[in-house]
């Protein structure tokens, strides 16, 4: 005879879509780095786990993308070259030595200027965050929209929601 799965909890997730892009690299940045330093706004602390403190707040996942196109004296794109890196300080030594690569450049012809696309560039951080109640759940920041998941106290919803109402990047 099968066994049935006893639910043990109630596992939430919510999204806020901002109203306007996150059009600054930096303005994300910082966003990012307030959650990470210890006075982080959302009280995360620190726990341990197998005799190893883990911090309050710890990347979970990212990853940045960056279009750059090659245009010709009419405006005309004569091709494009997307990158994916898996920091942000690589996105930023990527984006740098494609620019400054004029052979790519020269290639795609005589005329030709390489130009970022900065409409096109997408940024994506997956946060881990201990609660100071002991729960832990996650934060997914995007340009378009910040995402939270895994959690089970609609305190916590409250407490990012009120925090993500302060911030002006993200609204």
């Amino acid at each position: 005879m099968p066994l049935d799965f006893t639910p043990t909890a109630i596992v939430k997730s919510a999204k806020r879509t901002f109203t306007a892009p996150i059009t600054s690299a930096n303005a994300f940045d910082e966003t990012i780095a307030a959650l990470k330093a210890e006075d982080n706004p959302l009280g995360a602390t620190a726990y341990q786990t197998a005799g190893e403190t883990i911090d309050g707040v710890t990347t979970a996942a990212e990853s940045y993308r960056a279009t750059i196109e090659y245009l010709d004296t009419l405006g005309k794109t004569r091709g494009a070259i997307t990158i994916s890196a898996p920091t942000r300080t690589s996105y930023d030594t990527i984006i740098a030595e494609i620019l400054a690569a004029t052979a790519i450049t020269t290639a795609y012809g005589a005329d030709t200027t390489a130009t970022r696309n900065t409409a096109k560039d997408s940024w994506n951080v997956r946060l881990r965050l201990h609660d100071p109640t002991g729960e832990i759940y996650y934060l997914a920041f995007t340009r378009k929209d910040l995402k939270i998941s895994s959690y089970e106290a609609d305190a916590i919803l409250t407490k990012v929601d009120t925090w993500a109402d302060s911030v002006a990047a993200l609204n």
